[in-house]
């Protein structure tokens, strides 16, 4: 299904454009499709991303500690893990809007969804470490926090680059990002 979002030209053009971003290079907005297309097509990182959550969740699950059995439970993580992928977007759709950079909007969300890649699958990969036994939690939590720093500077790099808006501006809205990620989860939590 997700490789009929995208094409291997796309594809491939976005993960060079992701590679310059990692460099703090602005040259990388001339390989993202900044469009609605280009906007859907950059959601192929979720459906990539969305087994290591799931084995994760499926790690995760205890009847004791979760209250519900397995099933429900993985519904209930499944829908979180989407929530968690189209709440800040959705926000955005407003925000960039009340900023006066409602034109801007995809030339940020599509770079910040394709930013996802090298930033949480290698967060992932850690918290499977860790859930396997693999790895001690307190060196998957260093990992996890030095992931967290990666993800406050590269999004704002993002922000300020896709939306041409002050770095400040741009770390307020990776804060609110975060802010809505953890209300995400506090919420699901109590499910």
């Amino acid at each position: 299904m997700a490789s009929q979002m995208i094409s291997t030209r796309q594809f491939s053009n976005s993960l060079y454009g992701i590679w310059l971003i990692l460099k703090f290079d602005i040259q990388a907005w001339r390989y993202f499709d900044a469009s609605l297309q280009g906007f859907w097509s950059s959601f192929v990182i979720a459906f990539l991303l969305a087994p290591f959550h799931l084995v994760h969740a499926i790690t995760d699950f205890g009847p004791d500690s979760t209250g519900l059995p397995l099933i429900p439970y993985l519904m209930v993580e499944m829908l979180s893990y989407v929530v968690a992928w189209t709440l800040f977007p959705f926000a955005m759709l407003y925000i960039s809007s009340f900023l006066d950079r409602a034109p801007r909007y995809f030339f940020h969300m599509v770079p910040y969804n394709w930013l996802r890649l090298p930033i949480e699958g290698p967060i992932y990969i850690v918290i499977l470490l860790s859930d396997f036994g693999l790895m001690s939690v307190e060196g998957a939590a260093f990992l996890n926090l030095l992931g967290l720093a990666a993800l406050i500077i590269y999004s704002t790099f993002v922000a300020g680059v896709g939306l041409k808006i002050t770095t400040g501006t741009a770390m307020s809205l990776v804060a609110l990002d975060i802010v809505l990620s953890l209300i995400t989860a506090s919420l699901i939590d109590r499910i």
